[in-house]
């Protein structure tokens, strides 16, 4: 063996090495995600199929596509691990030595799996912007200009995920690929998206939280404490999907990356597409168990909350689940909890 086939070997062992690392956290996130998906389609289960609502379709045609992608990534990633190790180490050839093997296990890489690299992640991704921005859209029933914020938003954020995925595909047909503009610009564009719809959120949570204080009502209701869970949980996808976007500017803009910056970068991805269908599902699984925050419609005919402390009983609260599909429907129990304790 030369020296340059050491080389070789033990460059190959190391891309193995951390290949078999990456491969590990996007297992451990499928198992995650496998017990989230079960537990919505159980909750689906509670509802008649026969019955099921307009957004409950939504919600289920969701789930399946995001579990349906997810499968396709595990596969991709095993698969192309597998590939990977076989035509370099287990299929020999009769020249060449390890060099001719590299090629070879490059060849099959390209033309059996690296076309499908991009598309699952970033479709997990756009149903992840899509059901965030939802979940916003549905908290401002009456806010047309917020309403056309997200959609211009949406619109471009698909645009451009959609480019980066065709612009990677013509990369790796044409055998030279190397991080783009589109890279960081779609991530940073999903980032807009959630940030955006985590602070609308952030601001019913708010404006919620000092309805329920004008009505002197002390204990933490069921809907606020389901508003702080959608606002932390979309604070941390926002910070890790920061951290991964300045990952990518360094891949973009700095020049001579060290190896070890690189499986750094890819663990990372590993862990965010771990993540990226995870939020959506538990955001699914709380409209399913019926427990999403209400909205608060007032008349404002008869209530100022800002110069009058007495709280009329013909405010309706309005489950997220039913806007657009069922109407309203009025929440008796959150109703009579607070003009029972104004009353007493």
């Amino acid at each position: 063996m030369t020296l340059n086939d050491e080389q070789l070997l033990a460059s190959f062992g190391q891309t193995v090495f951390f290949n078999i690392l990456n491969l590990i956290v996007i297992i451990i996130g499928y198992g995650a995600f496998v017990l989230g998906t079960a537990i919505a389609i159980l909750l689906l289960r509670k509802h008649s199929f026969q019955y099921l609502s307009r957004t409950n379709c939504g919600l289920l045609v969701c789930t399946v596509m995001i579990f349906i992608c997810y499968s396709w990534n595990v596969i991709y990633e095993g698969g192309s691990m597998l590939t990977q190790i076989e035509y370099t180490f287990i299929k020999t050839l009769p020249e060449g030595g390890l060099a001719a093997q590299a090629q070879s296990s490059d060849n099959h890489m390209l033309v059996t799996w690296e076309y499908m690299e991009t598309w699952p992640p970033t479709i997990n991704l756009l149903l992840s912007d899509c059901i965030v921005a939802w979940r916003a859209w549905v908290l401002f029933p009456q806010e047309k200009s917020l309403k056309v914020v997200l959609i211009v938003l949406m619109v471009a954020n698909i645009g451009i995920n959609i480019a980066d995925c065709i612009w990677s595909d013509i990369e790796e047909l044409a055998e030279f690929v190397e991080a783009s503009t589109l890279d960081w610009l779609s991530i940073i564009l999903s980032l807009v998206v959630n940030a955006c719809a985590t602070f609308l959120i952030a601001l019913k949570a708010r404006n919620f939280h000092w309805f329920i204080s004008d009505a002197h009502i002390k204990k933490k209701t069921r809907s606020q404490s389901i508003l702080l869970l959608l606002v932390e949980s979309g604070a941390i996808f926002c910070a890790i999907q920061t951290v991964y976007a300045v990952f990518i500017l360094l891949q973009v803009y700095k020049t001579n990356i060290n190896p070890g910056l690189n499986q750094a970068i890819a663990i990372i991805l590993d862990i965010f597409d771990a993540i990226t269908p995870c939020y959506p599902l538990a955001i699914i699984i709380l409209v399913l168990k019926d427990a999403s925050p209400a909205v608060v419609v007032f008349n404002q005919t008869t209530m100022d909350m800002e110069t009058s402390h007495n709280v009329h009983s013909n405010s309706q609260m309005v489950p997220l689940h039913m806007l657009g599909s069922e109407g309203i429907e009025v929440d008796q129990f959150a109703k009579t909890d607070i003009v029972g304790r104004r009353e007493g």
